[in-house]
């Protein structure tokens, strides 16, 4: 018996009959980290296969199963089903199965009109099993038997509502991902500070990215705040010393790695510096499971609050809110559009509520 790797399959069993003649028989098949494929073969006669077990033997076997060659169906199965409407039930049977028997999640009667409501609009969100069981609960604590009156209560038990207050003593560092839209809600929010007749100084940290500059200069100059190119935390000190400002100071932070050494020390000097509240910024849609690993990174570093993007750019909503409610981050604000002058929304139930019925085809927009 040998050994054979290749880059793939079909390769790898050319090398096996070169070195073992056409008598070769192929083992067994592995998959090797590198992305090559390893084949064992011998030049012996392959084993002859046992005889299949009888259909009888296989418990919840279809007596009534159509042999259609390699492809077999139970008998009365749903050929003419819609695709969408197949979708969506095994979504919902999913989610069924979550809130009625998966391990440590609680026990919940789909049968009730209040939990399958809220399966149904939750689901196609891809929301964790541990939000959903809140959500559920939270909904059945509304006074009013309506979807969006029971999503508005489910949010408001599951989640902490903080939006920022913007004081000179206090300035807001914002960190994240790369993409997730730190520049654009640093700028949002020094907005939502003239809006308050408040003044507002910005300061980045993103030199390296490409155009980081130039979009904080623009945005900047529209808003008729001061702004500053920072590259070390000592330009942080001379900054807030030399200027003392009296209104919103917003730092705005490059997308670094919160599983860096490196880059969490540079995000800690610059917070101690400053004397800043970190507050992680994400997409509102994406991985979910990633999503869930920074915002836990984070709050190592002190991150009690987050600003949720980009809900104008996607339909699912399930990612960020996840990773905030298994962080216990409160949320603070979200951005639904891409327009500086438009600011940026304190976070509220109701928002998440319109938005999650708003979702649905016919519904309320």
């Amino acid at each position: 018996m040998m050994k054979f790797i290749a880059s793939d399959l079909d390769a790898a069993k050319r090398k096996a009959r070169r070195a073992l003649g056409d008598r070769a028989s192929i083992i067994s098949v592995r998959d090797l980290p590198s992305g090559d494929v390893e084949v064992t073969a011998s030049d012996k006669a392959a084993p002859a296969a046992p005889e299949p077990a009888p259909k009888a033997q296989f418990a919840g076997a279809a007596r009534d199963a159509v042999d259609e060659g390699p492809f077999k169906m139970a008998a009365g199965a749903r050929l003419n089903q819609s695709v969408e409407q197949s979708f969506s039930e095994n979504a919902l049977a999913r989610v069924s199965g979550a809130l009625t028997g998966a391990k440590n999640t609680p026990q919940f009667d789909m049968s009730d009109a209040t939990v399958r409501a809220m399966a149904e609009i939750l689901s196609p969100h891809g929301v964790g099993q541990k939000l959903l069981a809140a959500l559920v609960n939270g909904a059945k604590t509304s006074t009013i038997n309506e979807d969006l009156y029971r999503l508005e209560a489910a949010f408001g038990e599951a989640f902490s509502f903080a939006p920022l207050h913007f004081s000179p003593s206090t300035p807001i560092m914002l960190v994240g991902p790369t993409g997730a839209g730190k520049t654009s809600c640093a700028a949002k929010l020094a907005a939502s500070a003239s809006d308050s007749h408040a003044s507002a100084l910005m300061m980045t940290a993103d030199i390296g990215r490409a155009g980081a500059v130039e979009q904080i200069k623009s945005y900047s100059e529209a808003l008729g705040a001061d702004y500053f190119i920072i590259e070390s935390p000592l330009d942080v000190q001379q900054i807030l010393r030399s200027h003392r400002p009296n209104g919103a100071v917003i730092l705005d932070t490059p997308g670094v790695s919160p599983y860096d050494g490196g880059d969490v020390a540079a995000l800690k000097s610059y917070q101690e510096a400053s004397g800043a509240e970190p507050v992680l910024v994400l997409p509102v849609s994406g991985d979910a499971a990633e999503y869930i690993d920074w915002a836990q990174a984070f709050k190592e570093i002190g991150v009690r609050r987050c600003i949720l993007t980009k809900f104008d750019a996607t339909k699912r909503v399930g990612a960020g809110l996840c990773a905030a409610f298994e962080s216990e981050l409160a949320l603070a604000h979200f951005s639904q559009t891409p327009f500086i002058s438009e600011g940026i929304l304190p976070a509220t139930p109701e928002f998440l509520a319109r938005r999650l019925i708003a979702s649905r085809p016919g519904q309320l927009g």
